[in-house]
């Protein structure tokens, strides 16, 4: 299974009441969307928010990743204050 963004600390994710869509954004500075869909701005939404990866680095360049999961991937367990 692996990390999620919706796994992150610098990830936020909202449902839209109208659509149903989740559309999520990173306070690291990274552009979460869908990568099967190629279209914008439908990439920019999903029916579930793991579906949403980096795809776009803080610079505005294609985020050439190994993984669906940032580099500076940070879980809420390994936060100091974590219980």
């Amino acid at each position: 299974m692996g990390f999620h963004c919706t796994d992150c600390v610098f990830s936020e994710f909202e449902k839209s009441e109208k659509t149903g869509a989740y559309q999520g954004t990173c306070s690291r500075g990274y552009t979460l969307t869908d990568p099967h869909v190629r279209e914008a701005p439908a990439n920019h939404f999903a029916d579930d928010p793991a579906r949403l990866v980096p795809t776009i680095d803080p610079f505005g360049k294609e985020y050439l990743r190994k993984s669906n999961v940032c580099e500076r991937f940070v879980s809420p367990k390994d936060l100091p204050n974590a219980r």
